[in-house]
């Protein structure tokens, strides 16, 4: 059985090849290979690339400077016992699917199955915090963040159901402090604060997130959070 090259996008990026790790020099080239981890299997074109390298500030030399990067990627793959991993397809490049494994995609596999604690094992770190990404793959990177936060929630859900309040709490709490305009976080907070005989703390929420969009955005919580403290009113 090959030994597959070990690629971790969910925080830092981490490259491990059959010799050991893969050491790049320089962001832009842990960036080049990020950019292909992303699209594991798939031809990525020049354009994408040098989009996902620069977005709109391209050098003049845009192209002839990825190539000098793809480059030295294929050398810090060779030296970890990695040699062929990046294929050259016109008009682009990709990786080998064969030799590859990506963290992400184990991740999105999880949670397609409701595996929400084993995806939030896979979890480092902010996704591609060392690399300097645009265009394309900066919205890949938003769109990883909210899967991570979905997965979070939901593992608190969890928790909530098992009735294991004051771990869903101290979770949720973390949550509310990270993504503060998420109603749904708020209201699965205030759930498990009332569910463990907490009531003046969920009503105490409800006026924190309450405060937070009147005065930040000039609005009023959602239909779900007044529900629910309506809810922990009625006792």
């Amino acid at each position: 059985m090959v030994m597959k090259v070990e690629v971790r996008l969910l925080g830092p990026l981490e490259v491990r090849g059959p010799d050991g790790p893969v050491l790049f020099t320089g962001a832009r080239r842990r960036a080049v290979f990020a950019l292909l981890a992303l699209r594991t299997g798939r031809l990525v074109s020049r354009s994408a690339l040098v989009d996902g390298l620069w977005g709109e500030d391209v050098p003049p030399t845009g192209t002839k400077t990825l190539q000098g990067h793809v480059a030295k990627v294929r050398r810090a793959l060779e030296l970890a016992g990695a040699d062929g991993v990046v294929l050259t397809r016109e008009p682009g490049y990709l990786l080998d699917v064969t030799q590859v494994a990506v963290d992400v995609e184990e991740f999105d596999e999880h949670l397609r199955c409701g595996r929400y604690a084993q995806a939030l094992a896979l979890h480092r770190g902010d996704p591609l915090a060392d690399c300097p990404v645009e265009g394309w793959a900066g919205a890949e990177i938003v769109r990883l963040r909210e899967a991570l936060a979905f997965a979070e929630e939901n593992q608190a859900a969890a928790l909530c159901l098992d009735g294991r309040y004051a771990e869903a709490i101290a979770q949720l709490e973390r949550l509310v402090a990270l993504y503060p305009l998420r109603e749904s976080l708020w209201d699965l907070l205030m759930e498990a604060q009332h569910r463990a005989g907490r009531a003046g703390d969920a009503l105490r929420t409800y006026r924190r997130v309450r405060t937070l969009l009147v005065e930040e955005f000039g609005m009023e919580p959602g239909s779900a959070l007044r529900r629910r403290e309506a809810a922990v009113l009625a006792g």
